[in-house]
């Protein structure tokens, strides 16, 4: 009995010193466009709603992907409890403050368009008649929110014009409410503004089109291409689970240069003038597919870039070839600048583990995942059907998916599921090919299909390319090279130099621009090597057997 007593006593003196977790029922943001002001900007008002005591950290907008956001972040002002906020350094997008039990707390804060006057969708756009971004670059939440908590969230458009239209993962309507976990509210779009918006796919369960600014295609046709790609994307994984999805696009400002990015109920994507039709087919069909591969069946590892990109790009083309939506022609061109990118990477022989590591120092590190994935799934596909003609990489996909739900993608499950299709198995050539990142040899397709192999040259300027950027000047000329011939020597001072296909293609002519002259060469290296290609000219039979052998 006294050792109860003991207990009870003890127990009571402890619990009072318990510390609760601060919990949050509701956020609300109200998104105000500022007119006012000499740079596009908007005001957030946050309202947190919740029981809430002691330290709150504030996580305002920092970084998401490609993009940082804390530069345009200015004029933070906690408006209730009255106080001041503190930033843990110059920085820092954590601001803090100390109060004591309250179930409201009220903060607002600017956002500005950057100087360089971005269009990329990674990045917070304000514009005077465009607001676009995620909600990484828009929306301040605490930092002690767990990720798991659902939230009720409620976001308002104020004092728009009334000619915006207003779009979002969760509806079209100025004022959204749902509920979600952060990465939900965080991996979505919000954005309003002189939008041309339309509805496509299915009535009852609709897509969005939105589009923002000037494109090669008109309206109708990027619609038409957009709508037969989702639907055939469904049909083949007999998947019509989408109450409602969103696709933005946006024009972008550099050359040559778009992206996009899959987010939790739609996909944005931005694509500058002087494109052609493949170029948006195959966004969209990339961009899109990632709904099943990487989202649906789930890859948590950056080491299986490989399938989530490589075989995203590949399904994107395949897929595209069976609905019509681009020609053999279109195919064969297609893949061969696929082959071409794989077999002349100057990284092609990166084994897998270092590619996490030096893809953020090496763009050509970066890009090898897509064409290692891509060549390999074509590769894996003539596999599969040398064992039994009725199946394909196809099967393998839709066994992926349908235990998705059961299991996220991993290679030993991959390795599992391709038993059913190749007995012997593919643990070889997953280790040789994607682990070791030895030269995927497709010599065998050469029996099955119009390809060929052939010996091209690198692209190479022919001297120094950093070191010649960096000081100014010419350095490190080969006298061997085509460069040389054409009369550049050590020591020119360097102005510009062109290359319309960029630094990747050697059937091309290079111009460089420096003090001494204009010089114009072929940029081939002297050393050539061996990659695999669809023959040109295909005949009839050709374009037959490329069919059956992507299932078209």
């Amino acid at each position: 009995m006294n050792l109860i007593k003991k207990f009870l006593i003890i127990s009571i003196i402890l619990i009072p010193t318990l510390v609760l977790a601060n919990t949050y029922r509701q956020i609300n943001y109200k998104i105000t466009p500022l007119n006012d002001r000499p740079v596009s900007a908007i005001k957030v008002e946050t309202e947190i709603i919740g029981d809430i005591d002691g330290e709150v950290i504030l996580d305002l907008p920092y970084a998401w992907a490609s993009a940082s956001y804390y530069q345009q972040i200015k004029n933070v002002k906690l408006e209730y409890p009255i106080g001041k906020l503190k930033f843990r350094n110059q920085n820092s997008n954590e601001a803090i403050f100390n109060i004591g039990k309250i179930n409201t707390i009220r903060f607002s804060y600017e956002i500005y368009q950057k100087a360089s006057n971005p269009l990329d969708v990674h990045e917070t756009i304000i514009r005077q008649n465009l607001i676009h971004s995620t909600g990484w670059g828009l929306f301040a939440t605490p930092k002690d929110l767990k990720k798991e908590d659902i939230v009720e969230y409620n976001v308002e458009w104020n004092n728009i014009p009334k000619a915006w239209q207003t779009i979002s993962d969760y509806g079209l309507s100025k004022n959204i409410k749902f509920k979600a976990k952060q990465d939900e509210l965080f991996n979505a779009i919000y954005a309003a503004g002189d939008l041309r918006l339309y509805k496509i796919v299915d009535q009852k369960n609709p897509v969005y089109l939105s589009m923002y600014g000037q494109f090669d295609l008109k309206d109708q046709e990027i619609a038409y291409y957009t709508d037969k790609i989702i639907k055939d994307q469904r049909a083949f994984f007999h998947d019509n689970d989408f109450p409602y999805y969103l696709i933005s696009l946006v024009e972008g400002d550099q050359p040559m240069h778009m992206g996009g990015i899959a987010l939790t109920h739609s996909f944005t994507a931005f694509i500058p003038q002087g494109l052609n039709k493949q170029d948006y087919t195959t966004l969209l069909a990339h961009e899109h597919l990632h709904n099943w591969i990487g989202k649906k069946i789930r890859n948590t590892s950056d080491l299986n870039y490989w399938w989530s990109e490589g075989f995203t790009d590949y399904y994107s083309r395949v897929l595209t070839l069976r609905s019509g939506v681009i020609t053999v022609e279109e195919f064969v061109e297609e893949f061969n600048q696929f082959f071409k990118d794989y077999y002349l990477s100057p990284v092609i022989n990166e084994p897998n583990s270092k590619i996490e590591e030096d893809s953020w120092r090496n763009y050509a590190v970066s890009k090898l995942p897509y064409y290692r994935g891509f060549v390999f799934a074509v590769y894996l596909n003539n596999l599969i059907k040398e064992n039994n003609k009725s199946k394909s990489l196809d099967n393998v996909m839709l066994d992926l998916f349908k235990t998705a739900k059961q299991k996220e993608f991993s290679i030993d499950y991959f390795k599992q599921i391709i038993k059913n299709y190749i007995p012997k198995g593919i643990d070889k050539g997953i280790d040789e090919y994607i682990e070791q990142g030895n030269t995927i040899d497709l010599s065998d397709l050469m029996n099955v299909l119009p390809i060929e192999k052939i010996k091209i040259p690198f692209c190479d300027l022919g001297f120094d390319i950093k070191t010649s950027f960096d000081e100014g000047i010419i350095k490190g000329i080969d006298i061997e090279s085509n460069a040389y011939k054409a009369g550049l020597r050590n020591g020119n001072k360097l102005i510009e130099v062109s290359l319309p296909k960029g630094f990747d293609y050697s059937d091309q002519i290079a111009t460089v621009k420096t003090t001494k002259g204009e010089f114009k060469y072929k940029p081939e290296s002297s050393n050539k090597k061996d990659i695999y290609r669809f023959k040109p000219d295909l005949s009839k039979e050709d374009k037959l057997k490329i069919k059956r052998f992507f299932n078209s």
